[in-house]
């Protein structure tokens, strides 16, 4: 992808230094007054001009207060005025579309990658920043492969930017010690699995003589998904239609075998009861309090707050990482993952402020830099501003960070628009590094030696985009989740799948497929491809 030069730039902001000063001893000393025309270098170093700058994103849990002391010191040290908005994420599609339709739109817009059907045609209409002239002189965008442009290029024009996610797959975790004295093996097949959390429903697994527990967590629109590999996955392109066509994974036969493994688990009580309705938080705490025995896990991005938490009730509690399963049509693996999770676009008129956007872009730069284990203490100037100052917002034990009081905001990496490291391919990850936990280090580092050891699928629908799924994709994704739920709880029957099917293509599913398939066939993609 050709991308245009850009005036260098620097991390730090340019700070404007001047001084009139003389030792009394030269010609033209501070005796002799300057005329009316004259100016002084005192008088003629303008200050820097304070930048007011403003961002739109969502989060999961709680932002940090609006007041914290890290939000002061990015203030002072970038010499702007900046606030970005953190949205609870179940409530942030609505939110972004109130706000860009008010005409009034921040200068950093943050996109979840599952959630950014709108994202399209936004950018058609004008709305965003062309990219393209500036990526070449940033490391962390320079670094970005140009196949995971594609999200964000229409008609050859770069909207977003991209915030680093692993391509190694996340996947579930077990409460081994459940299994243990239970006398229960691992399980490798759904069938295992739904008898295994039945048993941690009706058989007292933490054997504290109550019946207290019980099988997987789950919240609000099916999530998590529990895909134990792509024949599964809800938004893999993997199963074809009659006509060799790739179908969106949420009506394959993959999703209804999943959705009757549900239906089956709600009948026994064995899932979380009341999931339709509650929130992603509420759903990390059904399984960190010690109440349910399945959940995610992911090589980054986990809570050690809410592992502390289940320990302090379980000190004894131990996991293992469920292997991919073996599907009907006999692959065996795990979906790889995206490299993105979330994106940013910036509003169009900052071309009309090239200093401002070069302010943006610099402290956008600045929260994208990666910080080995090594360097994550006071050695590193950079990191230990970012983290609040060692023993301030954070301190190292054994050579790992841990931030003191996230909720009080001390730490300035709360309030960038994209705090997420950008890993160049040089670089270790370092997952495990990020957590002083013995045993959430164990099991991250668990989960990605099995992504190590088995095939990952390559989606096909990476960086696709499709106009009829931009304008009916988020509708027509939560009628489809709306219709999956009420066949889990029983008040529609799974009977009626096909007919559900057919009202989503008909509604304008066929077009996507359509739309999706053109695009595949362009590529080359005709059969599965997996790394």
């Amino acid at each position: 992808m050709k991308k245009k030069a850009y005036l260098v730039s620097t991390v730090a902001a340019a700070m404007l230094v001047s001084a009139a000063c003389s030792n009394g001893n030269n010609a033209g000393s501070s005796s002799e007054k300057p005329s009316p025309t004259q100016s002084t270098p005192a008088e003629s170093a303008a200050p820097e001009k304070v930048h007011k700058i403003s961002g739109i994103t969502y989060i999961y849990g709680n932002p940090a207060p609006n007041d914290g002391e890290g939000l002061k010191k990015l203030n002072e040290k970038f010499n702007v005025d900046y606030f970005v908005e953190k949205v609870p994420a179940e409530t942030y599609p609505e939110k972004l579309s109130a706000v860009v339709s008010s005409g009034s739109m921040p200068d950093m817009i943050g996109f979840e990658a599952s959630r950014a059907d709108n994202f399209p045609r936004w950018a058609k209409q004008g709305a965003f920043l062309e990219l393209n002239d500036y990526i070449d002189q940033y490391p962390s965008l320079k670094a970005i492969p140009d196949e995971l442009w594609a999200p964000f290029t229409i008609d050859g024009k770069i909207y977003g930017i991209p915030s680093w996610s692993p391509t190694e797959s996340s996947s579930f975790y077990i409460r081994k010690d459940w299994l243990d004295n239970l006398g229960l093996p691992v399980p490798t097949s759904y069938e295992e699995l739904a008898s295994t959390l039945i048993a941690f429903t009706n058989d007292d697994p933490d054997k504290n003589g109550n019946k207290d527990t019980y099988g997987m967590a789950i919240g609000q629109n099916i999530n998590p998904n529990y895909a134990m590999g792509p024949y599964w996955q809800f938004d893999s392109y993997y199963h074809q239609d009659e006509k060799g066509n790739y179908i969106p994974g949420m009506i394959s036969q993959g999703r209804k075998e999943l959705i009757e493994f549900f239906n089956k688990l709600y009948q026994a009580k064995a899932l979380t009861p009341d999931f339709a309705v509650i929130n992603w938080a509420d759903t990390n705490n059904e399984f960190y309090s010690s109440k349910a025995g399945l959940f995610l896990v992911a090589p980054r991005g986990m809570s050690q707050d809410y592992m502390t938490s289940l320990l302090e009730i379980s000190p004894d509690a131990e996991f293992a990482v469920l292997p991919p399963f073996l599907a009907p049509d006999g692959s065996q693996g795990l979906v790889g993952g995206k490299g993105y999770a979330r994106f940013n676009a910036f509003n169009a008129k900052l071309k009309d402020d090239p200093e401002k956007l070069k302010k943006i872009l610099d402290m956008h730069e600045f929260s994208r830099q990666f910080y080995p284990m090594a360097e994550q203490n006071a050695s590193n100037a950079d990191h230990d501003w970012f983290y609040g100052g060692e023993g301030a917002g954070y301190e190292v034990a054994d050579g790992k960070r841990k931030v003191i009081e996230p909720e009080k905001g001390s730490q300035p990496y709360h309030y960038f628009q994209d705090n997420t490291a950008w890993v160049l391919p040089d670089q270790d990850p370092e997952f495990e590094s990020a957590y002083t936990e013995p045993k959430l280090i164990q099991a991250t580092t668990d989960l990605v030696k099995m992504s190590k050891d088995y095939k990952q699928y390559f989606q096909p629908n990476v960086g696709v985009v499709s106009e009829t799924e931009a304008a009916k994709g988020a509708e027509l994704m939560q009628f489809l989740m709306n219709e999956q739920t009420k066949m889990i709880v029983g008040q529609r029957p799974i009977s009626d799948w096909d007919a559900v099917v057919n009202e989503y293509l008909s509604r304008g599913g066929s077009q996507i497929i359509e739309e999706y398939n053109a695009v595949f066939k362009e590529r080359g993609y005709t059969e599965r491809r997996w790394k």
